[in-house]
This record gives structure tokens, C-alpha cells and sequence, in this order.
């Protein structure tokens, strides 16, 4: 099965929200429109997976998660995990839909939402207020919790080599396309706002640079970034080189110019 980390899950679910406009059975925020499982079902989407079993929280619960387990405190839950309001059998609007009849689990999942935040805690979940999407702070009626198969929380997210932070920018001030691929025709991963600060992974060309908003990656045209610090706009200083050094190289330099400054230290006598 293919899998995603909880960041990029995360980031996934942050994009989706930010689309929803209202509550709307049976949709995954495309088009505006969304409800409960359909925030998770449209973020993994977003992240490039798949979806194939029924749109409901009842089969998410049964189906599509691991380490299913009643939550005992706030404190239990990390980022990505997603969390259930039940009913039991007996109470007030039980509805355990009949497609489950057969299910030795009898609780009905009604609502989901997902962990994205502990500290403090913030649940995100798409219900039927005005926007659609609500932020809780305190657990409430929330009481089961799971792991996403499809989301892998133990892996380390992979070491990035950052060159430098950049300040994406634009004349019109309009948000900036960051693609997949260094091509003008490469699919839009996301639009980044003008001020936002990336990490610059690689350039790699005159035109173009390998960039990580978040944890997303994807390509973006240099001539849209300023490296952090640079006040000229990125136009050449008369008599000044800019060099770019990776986080590696520096740490060398450091210890280079330590060793010198200890030398040139003994042979005055100091």
C-alpha cells in the first residue's frame, strides 16, 4: 500500500480545508463542497492516493485504519491521527448503518475529524457550521482515535540539503505557482503566497529551483524567489560575489576558520 507521512498528511488536510466553502454530504472538498470522511478522502487525493472503499466514517473506522482505541486523555494523541464521535447501541440517535449488521462492532461512527495539532490541541473536522470546517480545542464527544493505513507515522521525514530560505515574491503581489516539474507546463502542486518563506533545495538551472514549502516539494522560477537577507532584490552588487554554500560546507568552514583564529592566537602569545 502506498503511504504518505504524517506531515505531508497534514499538509494534505491544511490544502483541503482551506477549499471547503460548506458541509456537503457525500463530497471530498472539490468543487467547495465537503463533509466529515470527505476532508481525509480529498486530502490523501490532494497527496496523490487513492481511495477505494465507501465514502463514510463507519467504513473508515472498520476499514481503513489501525490501532483502533477508546482515547484516555488528550495527552495519548500525535499529529495526523484521526478521531471518532460514536453512538452505542441504545443511544439517543443510534444509526449504525444496516451495511454493518453483520459487523461484530456495534458502535457508530458518525463523525470523524483528524489530530492537527497536541500542543495545543486542535481537532479539524468538517461539520455543518457556516465555512464548513470547525477547529476544536478539548477533546468533548470525541472518543476513539486510529492511525490512517494509508499514512505511515514512523517514518522520518526525508533529510533535506537546504541551500538557503527564500522570500517568494511577485510584482503583482499574487500567490506564486509552485509545479512538479522545472516546466511552465509541470501540473500546479500548490500557489504560495508572496512573503512566504521556502527552504531552496537545489537550483537547478538558470531558471529554475527544487523548493520545499512545508514539507511539499515541487519546482518553482527563481526569478520568484529572493534568498533571505538579500535586500537588493537579488540584482549584482558591484565588487561582491554571492556564494552559496550548503549547510554541510559551512559547518566546515567553521571549523576551518576556528582552527586558524587558534593559530594565529599562539603565535602572538595570547
Amino acid at each position: 500500500m502506498q503511504q504518505i507521512t504524517a506531515a505531508q498528511f497534514l499538509s494534505a488536510i491544511q490544502k483541503n480545508a482551506q477549499r471547503v466553502k460548506e458541509y456537503s454530504l457525500g463530497c471530498d472538498g472539490s468543487g467547495g463542497k465537503c463533509d466529515c470522511i470527505g476532508l481525509i478522502i480529498g486530502a490523501l487525493r490532494l497527496a496523490g492516493l487513492k481511495w477505494t472503499g465507501t465514502h463514510g466514517s463507519n467504513w473508515a473506522a472498520r476499514n481503513a485504519v489501525t490501532d483502533l482505541h477508546r482515547i484516555d486523555s488528550a495527552g495519548s494523541l500525535i499529529p495526523g491521527m484521526v478521531v471518532f464521535k460514536v453512538r452505542e447501541p441504545g443511544d439517543e440517535k443510534y444509526a449504525l448503518p444496516a451495511a454493518y449488521d453483520g459487523s461484530p462492532d456495534r458502535l457508530d461512527y458518525y463523525h470523524v475529524g483528524v489530530v492537527t495539532s497536541v500542543n495545543p490541541l486542535r481537532i479539524t473536522h468538517c461539520t455543518g457550521v457556516a465555512g464548513g470546517i470547525k477547529v476544536d480545542t478539548s477533546l468533548g464527544a470525541w472518543r476513539y482515535a486510529a492511525k490512517l493505513k494509508q499514512v505511515d507515522y514512523e517514518q522520518e521525514e526525508r533529510p533535506m540539503d537546504v541551500l538557503y530560505e527564500a522570500t517568494v515574491y511577485a510584482d503583482n503581489g499574487l500567490p506564486v505557482r509552485m509545479r512538479n516539474q522545472p516546466s511552465t507546463n509541470g501540473k500546479v502542486v500548490e500557489q504560495i503566497p508572496c512573503g512566504a518563506v521556502v527552504d531552496v533545495l537545489e537550483e537547478i538551472n538558470d531558471d529554475w529551483a527544487r523548493i520545499s514549502d512545508q514539507g511539499v516539494e515541487g519546482c518553482m522560477m527563481r526569478k520568484f524567489l529572493r534568498p533571505v537577507g538579500d535586500q537588493g532584490g537579488g540584482q549584482d552588487v558591484p565588487g561582491v560575489e554571492i556564494v552559496t554554500v550548503t549547510r554541510q560546507e559551512l559547518k566546515e568552514a567553521q571549523v576551518c576558520l576556528a582552527n586558524a583564529l587558534r593559530i594565529i592566537n599562539k603565535a602572538l602569545g595570547e
